[in-house]
Order: structure tokens, then C-alpha cells, then sequence
């Protein structure tokens, strides 16, 4: 039986962590701290105790014992939902298919039109997300540094080309029109092509994070870069427009100035289709650390209001 995670389940989690595998999904953010980790029992008994946490938890539970462990929610915004957290048992990795029909009747009554997820490259977990109705959007690189100051010395320290400004609501309007622009027609499709889904199916970078766009000389907004930093290591993810394709190297060198005093680790994300900056981050000092695949499954709402209708068979 698949179900809300209840507070009564505090001591069935500290049963499930004994024989749970590591985690089959992620965030971008965590798949930026390392990907998926081994499951978190503190934290999801605390989850248990709050039921505005929980509500976002599902479990499949059999006969008084939990098997698997599901967290989802809305991306940014009520259309567009991700699954941030799979966790199951070693021995039942077919609980995938159950877990991910349920939660997607889960995510279509609560008024989302997709329900995405980012499964590691090397994880069955995809052919179980396939089965359910899932769909490849891209797949991902991550890429990291050691040292920031190496790669920025590299680049020439070029960023002093360029003015930073904190992003504001109104360059919505501007960066759904580069979004358009500067993404395959197949990726908008399956992701949105309205402004309101666009929006709603943005990445949150963390909480601690902070929006950044990018002017060029001309005066033109050329990318936004986005930023998550810590003691130890520097988050950071960019889109430009085609209009600024030419600093790429500028803009990669704000990004990375961003962090101006230690000299720490840097990590980004690179899509499939960005091979030039995937190409760039390489000749910089970036290796690869993981590769993941992005996927998505369309929903159908739920109608209201409906009344049978019985027709007359002759």
C-alpha cells in the first residue's frame, strides 16, 4: 500500500534504514553536492513530526514495514513538480513502477501539467521510469574543479567586461524570450512553452542562493547566472543567450569571480546539447564527476464536474 508518510512511522524508518540502498533520484542541487546519498533518518523522522513535511512523503508500506520512500513536490510552481527523493529497499527495485505511477495521479490532482526527475546514468532506475510513462529530455554532465583561481587564471580573468546586477521579476520577460531562443525545439515541448510554465519549472539552485544576470557592453542582458556558495565549494549554473555566445569565457569567468576570496572548488552542470561550454570547461581544468539523465512525464487533470452518461445499446 502506497501512502502518506505518517508520524507513526518514526520507528518503521529506523527499521528501513538498515536495508536501504542508496538514493535512485536527486535534485540538481544535490546532484551538484555529489548525488544521490545513503537515506537520511534523521531527517525523515523529523519529516514524520511535521505535517506540512510530510504531506510531500509517500511510502509503500506492507504489512507494518516500509519498503520504499518517496518526497516530491512543485519544482517552482504548481504546474511542474519533481520527485527530490527515491529510496527502497535493496531487494525491491520493481517498488520504482508502483512509486512513480502513484505519485504522478498525486501530482495531476494537485494541478501540475509534468512531474520531472534525474536519475544517475549507471541506475536501472530509468527502464523502471520509462515503464511508468517517463520520457528523456536531455542528459547532463558534471563537471568540477579543485581550484578556482586556476581556472579563472585560465580564462584570463575577463570578467571586468561585463556589469552583474541582481535578477529582478521584470527580466522574466527577457529570459523566457533567450529560454526560447537558445533552447532545442524538442526540450521546450516536453518542458513548457508557455512564460507561466517556463516559470514553473524552473530549478531551485537552494536556498541560500542568488540570482545574477549579466550585461553585455551593448547594454543587452546576455545570461543569467545563478549561484549556491559555501565554505568549501562554489555552485554555479549559467545560460546565455545566443546574443553573448561569443564571451562565453567572460561569462564563465563571472560566474567564478563571484566567489572572491577562498580558493575553493567549483561545479556546474553541463546539458547534452551545451557541448561549447562543456568543451570550454574542460580546457579550463573541469573534469567530469557524474552523468544523469533528465526526464519528464507529461500528466492529464483530473475533470470536475463530470456525469455519467449511459448510452442505449441496441
Amino acid at each position: 500500500m502506497i501512502r502518506h508518510l505518517h508520524p507513526t512511522d518514526s520507528p518503521r524508518i529506523l527499521q528501513f534504514r538498515a536495508s536501504a540502498g542508496l538514493g535512485n533520484t536527486c535534485t540538481l542541487v544535490n546532484a551538484l553536492r555529489g548525488g544521490p546519498s545513503r537515506f537520511p533518518t534523521a531527517k525523515y523522522a523529523t519529516i514524520a513530526l511535521s505535517p506540512r513535511s510530510w504531506q510531500s512523503c509517500w511510502v509503500e508500506n506492507q504489512h507494518g514495514k516500509i519498503n520504499g520512500v518517496l518526497r516530491a513536490g512543485p519544482r517552482s510552481g504548481k504546474q511542474a513538480w519533481e520527485i527530490s527523493e527515491l529510496y527502497l529497499r535493496n531487494s525491491k527495485t520493481s517498488l520504482i513502477l508502483d512509486l512513480l505511477e502513484q505519485i504522478a495521479v498525486q501530482a495531476g490532482g494537485a494541478g501540475a501539467y509534468r512531474i520531472f526527475i534525474r536519475i544517475p546514468s549507471d541506475s536501472n532506475a530509468s527502464d523502471f521510469a520509462r515503464k511508468a510513462g517517463f520520457s528523456t529530455i536531455y542528459r547532463e554532465t558534471i563537471y568540477q574543479t579543485q581550484s578556482i583561481h586556476s581556472a579563472r587564471s585560465k580564462l584570463g580573468h575577463n570578467d571586468h567586461l561585463f556589469k552583474l546586477r541582481p535578477k529582478c521579476q521584470s527580466d522574466d520577460v527577457n529570459l523566457f524570450r533567450m529560454h526560447n531562443v537558445v533552447t532545442p525545439m524538442a526540450l521546450r515541448i516536453k518542458t513548457g512553452q508557455t512564460a507561466e510554465e517556463w516559470a514553473a519549472s524552473m530549478e531551485q539552485f537552494g536556498r541560500k542562493s542568488s540570482e545574477w544576470i549579466l550585461g553585455l557592453p551593448t547594454g543587452e542582458v546576455g545570461a543569467l547566472i545563478q549561484i549556491n556558495t559555501t565554505k568549501t565549494q562554489h555552485m554555479f549554473n549559467v545560460n546565455w543567450g545566443t546574443n553573448a555566445e561569443v564571451h562565453l569565457e567572460g561569462i564563465i569567468a563571472a560566474a567564478l569571480a563571484l566567489k572572491e576570496t577562498d580558493d575553493v572548488s567549483a561545479v556546474t552542470a553541463v546539458p547534452d546539447y551545451k557541448q561549447t561550454l562543456a568543451n570550454l570547461l574542460e580546457n579550463i581544468g573541469f573534469n567530469k564527476q557524474a552523468n544523469y539523465e533528465v526526464m519528464v512525464k507529461p500528466l492529464t487533470q483530473p475533470i470536475s464536474g463530470t456525469k455519467q452518461v449511459f448510452a442505449a445499446v441496441s
